[in-house]
């Protein structure tokens, strides 16, 4: 009787194609993922449940980097690893080098979205006001004729308005109520395009906008201040769906 014996490395053939294939494809899933750089510092947050929102985003990779070492890299080739940067940070000040860097980045077309209290940033720094479409002044200002001094209030539950569905931002998210921290008195540029509003009493009307800037779509979102936020499905879908869209703005 004859029987057909294959070699053990040519039996082992199918399996290994297998194990390579899978690796390509897992490397090949790796480089199409968004690369996303979270930039904290300035502020303190519960670092879990804040980190676990990016963990549960298919979508992306991500690093961090606390300020104000976030700058420096902002300033250096190296940001161009990344196609969104996202600020979670609220910056003190910021020497002349890395303000234009910021500029030049948005000029080219730069991803940046601006969370909660990243609206307090760079207070002495005017043209943050104008990347942002908004700021959270610490001290009064005067804006068309009214002195704004910038307040907030935790734990409040904030009715949201959905302002415009069919932007790819907040499609699929309708009207929802999330338990976070209101910013009032807060100066909001004309010009932004509106996402989310609320009628909180205490909070400013618009949650989160479109601000163009250069050649640049800034995003900035107010929502997200602690574990509650954190945790709502819309915050987490909103988010999600900011970084998506904002990575896609960026290779127009």
């Amino acid at each position: 009787m004859r029987t057909n014996k294959f070699p053990s490395y040519l039996r082992a053939t199918p399996l290994l194609c297998c194990m390579l294939a899978a690796c390509i494809h897992y490397a090949a899933a790796q480089q199409t993922k968004i690369k996303v750089l979270v930039i904290t510092g300035g502020h303190g947050f519960q670092r879990q449940p804040f980190y676990d929102v990016f963990n549960a985003i298919p979508s992306i990779t991500y690093d961090t980097l606390v300020q104000p070492q976030a700058n420096a890299l902002i300033a250096s080739p190296g940001v161009n690893r990344y196609d969104v940067l996202v600020f979670y940070d609220m910056g003190d000040s910021i020497p002349p080098a890395q303000q234009e860097a910021y500029i030049r980045l948005l000029k080219k077309g730069a991803s940046m979205i601006f969370l909660h209290h990243a609206l307090v940033s760079y207070q002495n720094w005017p043209e943050f006001v104008r990347i942002v479409g908004g700021q959270y002044h610490t001290h009064p200002v005067v804006v068309n004729g009214d002195t704004l001094k910038a307040n907030y209030e935790h734990d409040v539950n904030i009715p949201v308005k959905v302002e415009d569905r069919s932007h790819p931002v907040t499609r699929g998210i309708s009207n929802f109520e999330i338990f976070d921290e209101v910013y009032g008195d807060v100066e909001i540029l004309p010009q932004v395009k509106p996402l989310l509003s609320t009628t909180h009493p205490k909070s400013m009307r618009y949650l989160a906008w479109v601000n163009h800037y250069g050649n640049s779509d800034v995003l900035y979102i107010q929502l997200g201040h602690g574990p509650s936020g954190y945790s709502n499905p819309n915050f987490r879908k909103l988010l999600q769906q900011a970084i998506e869209w904002s990575a896609k703005q960026s290779k127009k």
